[in-house]
């Protein structure tokens, strides 16, 4: 027994971003905050948008911080206030977006900043229209956004309806400007949403095909779009597969790799995508000691078993130099049961088929 539920109007296929008038004409949106991450301003693709939307663009929000913070957030609440907004568009890879949504929910519900972490119940949020510019954090077709209050070293997942966008419009060529270095860190969380999502106490058969044809797509294109960033079968290909993979997790939520990478990512300040996939193949083959399924879920993804796709995955992280051990993160190995201890604390690790103890999740650190 399941239930699948995904609201997200999707928009997909390379030159759509020339719709993105049409799309807000037909919803009635004459004053609009746009949202942007930095290099999208610096390579002409947000000029190209406001020039589209021409007059309905009151604002534009930058400096968006690779991990989105409470300020980021309430600069673009500050904005949405000022001009009566009626939606926003969030162009960008998960951090423009992420901090879209959790100001588009903070507007509507009237949540105070110092409030907004601890706030758990999501339910109105000023329409957001998502473009992303990356391959990964498939934040366009999630209920979820991740944000971090710097003071306190925290990095906070928000959960709710609101924080589904009203339209995502992914437009493949967008992606051709990425980096090698952040196709390989967005591209590898791709598999990362994918293989919790398989992971979690709650999948179910919609979210496992989502999850293992993201899964197979990732692992046939991402390492061509990392050596050819001007591949567009393999940047196509990425975007169709981050955003599978994200109406996989979308019904499910993440697992092991996720809850762990938080602490790494806000204490040492680990880029996310590399943070989940440095435990991602130990808890696949994890969960699939505890859920034989997996093995299979893995012979259908291209694999013999879960330790065959597991080995993939580290000869792909090593092929695109992400990191394998501790030392390659610059951390103490002696942080590890500190590490053990937070890891077991967000909520996405009670998600996680295979619960571990404390000294369990230490053992599998120390083979890092």
């Amino acid at each position: 027994m399941f239930t699948f539920h995904h609201p997200v109007e999707i928009k997909f296929g390379e030159g759509i971003i020339s719709q993105i008038n049409e799309i807000a004409e037909s919803q009635g949106y004459s004053r609009i905050i746009v949202v942007s991450s930095n290099s999208q301003i610096k390579n002409g693709t947000t000029e190209f948008i406001n020039t589209q939307l021409g007059e309905r663009v009151k604002a534009l929000i930058s400096d968006i911080e690779p991990n989105p913070t409470l300020e980021n957030v309430s600069a673009i609440v500050e904005a949405m206030n000022e001009h009566n907004a009626h939606a926003v568009v969030a162009i960008g890879g998960g951090s423009a977006m992420d901090a879209s949504k959790a100001a588009a929910a903070a507007y509507m519900q009237g949540i105070a900043m110092e409030d907004l972490l601890e706030h758990n119940d999501f339910t109105r949020a000023l329409p957001v229209i998502a473009i992303p510019t990356t391959s990964g954090s498939a934040s366009e077709v999630t209920a979820a956004s991740i944000i971090s209050d710097k003071e306190k070293e925290l990095k906070v997942p928000l959960i709710g309806p609101a924080f589904y966008p009203q339209t995502a419009v992914v437009d493949p060529e967008l992606t051709l400007t990425c980096p090698p270095g952040v196709t390989a860190v967005s591209g590898i969380d791709i598999l990362c949403h994918a293989l919790d999502c398989l992971g979690s106490v709650k999948n179910n058969p919609v979210s496992d095909a989502l999850a293992i044809r993201a899964s197979k797509l990732a692992f046939e294109n991402l390492l061509a779009a990392y050596t050819e960033p001007s591949n567009r079968e393999a940047r196509k290909n990425l975007s169709l597969a981050s955003m599978l993979a994200g109406m996989a997790f979308s019904q499910t939520g993440t697992s092991g790799s996720h809850a762990m990478s938080y602490y790494l990512t806000s204490h040492y300040g680990v880029p996310h995508g590399e943070a989940c996939a440095f435990t991602m193949d130990a808890w696949f083959a994890i969960n699939a000691e505890a859920n034989p399924e997996l093995h299979q879920h893995a012979r259908d993804i291209g694999f013999d078993d879960a330790a065959a796709l597991s080995e993939a995955f580290n000869a792909l992280k090593r092929q695109m130099g992400l990191a394998m051990t501790f030392d390659d993160l610059g951390i103490s190995r002696g942080d590890i049961p500190k590490i053990a201890e937070k890891s077991m604390q967000p909520a996405n690790m009670q998600n996680n088929i295979a619960q571990l103890s404390k000294e369990e999740i230490v053992e599998m650190l120390e083979k890092k």
